[in-house]
């Protein structure tokens, strides 16, 4: 039903109930979605016949009472918006783009041009963007971004400058810094219930890849990790030539309360290696993630606090893999309710602030990071393709 109404046209949706004798109900779809054939949902009645119209109404009412759900639980105010910060991005890299608002705006690619600039230094252009592709249903397909590998310092002369034949200005020589970049990208692919089920990392000529095979309700049931490579001589298009196995895990489940899950994962051995348990609210958002490894006194704590809106607030990590590390995140948001400010600390000190501009179609338009530490700011503009 969830992929039912959200595919849904409501303003294809048209109610007749009273038609001399007769009833109409036809509900139509928008055209297929990612290549996977949808299937309509309509019911058309035209008959005097009361038994056969009584059915057709009772039919509608109840499809109706299913859609009129959908919209009073469906805010667009909190779901019309680029970025939704969710417990699974807290502590990713990526922005938490927002599928629902990407498919609604036909979004095609989002390009990040990003400039530095130090305190009390004039902001200097490296060339340095990040790139997000994007399919017809709204989910990301590609994903890019720039660095840079090596510096050339270049000098460059410039000779006197004269006004009929007076000298005006002596030569002088300058440097100028010229880039040499390096290309990481990320492609993503799609099953027929839009989950993921291949990412594919290529870093110049290495290839590592991820495949995935879900349960039944939509969790990750096996995940193979693989190094490959590319036979095509266009290194812009991907053939596969050898594969060879870097990893192997699996994955069970096992419900413990009506909020409550435990996940067991498994070696390439079958062996369990750590348990992870997920508490969720009653809007089936993770409220906290205690990871526990079977052979070692490793633990992972994450959790999850929300505003009276159903946003993510705050997000915490604490782990002692390595020493005690915490990671804090924090979320505020505007009247529009639109991300506004987030900020990262690390063991109480704070490492970035990100302030988010929004237009009023709540749209992000650019964004700025602050290291306090380093002292350095970074400008960010997304340019939009539809």
């Amino acid at each position: 039903m969830k992929n039912v109404l959200h595919n849904i046209n409501y303003s294809k949706i048209g109610f007749n109930f009273l038609s001399g004798n007769h009833y109409h109900f036809v509900k139509q779809f928008d055209p297929p979605v990612g290549g996977v054939e949808q299937k309509p949902l309509t019911k058309h009645c035209s008959t005097n016949n009361t038994r056969v119209q009584s059915h057709c109404l009772i039919h509608t009412t109840k499809l109706f009472l299913l859609i009129l759900l959908y919209l009073i639980t469906y805010n667009p105010k909190l779901n019309s918006q680029t970025l939704i910060p969710t417990a699974e991005t807290a502590f990713e890299s990526q922005l938490p783009f927002n599928t629902e608002y990407i498919k609604s705006q036909g979004i095609k690619s989002i390009t990040f041009d990003i400039i530095d600039k130090k305190d009390m230094q004039v902001a200097v252009d490296k060339g340095l963007l990040n790139y997000y592709e994007f399919n017809s249903t709204g989910l990301l397909t590609r994903f890019y971004y720039t660095s840079i590998i090596k510096v050339i310092q270049k000098e460059f002369h410039s000779g006197p400058k004269y006004n009929r034949r007076k000298l005006v200005s002596n030569g002088y020589t300058y440097t100028k810094n010229e880039y040499v970049y390096d290309t990481v990208s990320t492609t993503y692919f799609y099953n027929t219930d839009y989950l993921l089920k291949l990412k594919r990392y290529n870093d110049g000529t290495y290839y590592e890849s991820y495949y995935y095979d879900y349960t039944i309700d939509e969790k990750v049931e096996k995940e193979k990790r693989y190094k490959e490579t590319n036979i095509s001589e266009n290194k812009s298009e991907f053939r596969l030539g050898g594969q060879y196995l870097i990893s192997s895990e699996s994955y069970s489940y096992q419900t413990t309360s009506k909020n409550q899950y435990k996940k067991t994962c498994l070696n390439d051995e079958g062996r369990p290696y750590k348990e992870i348990i997920y508490t969720l609210n009653d809007s089936k958002k993770s409220v906290s993630i205690n990871e526990q490894y079977t052979v070692a006194w490793i633990t992972q704590n994450s959790a999850f606090t929300y505003n009276a809106k159903g946003q993510l607030t705050k997000a915490t990590y604490k782990s002692n893999s390595n020493g005690e590390l915490e990671q804090l995140r924090t979320y505020d948001y505007d009247a529009n309710d639109c991300l506004l400010t987030e900020k990262q600390f690390k063991n109480g000190i704070l490492l970035k602030e990100i302030s988010y501009v929004t237009d009023v179609n709540k749209k992000v338009n650019s964004y700025i990071i602050r290291d306090p530490n380093e002292k350095t700011i970074r400008i960010v503009k997304l340019f939009y393709r539809y």
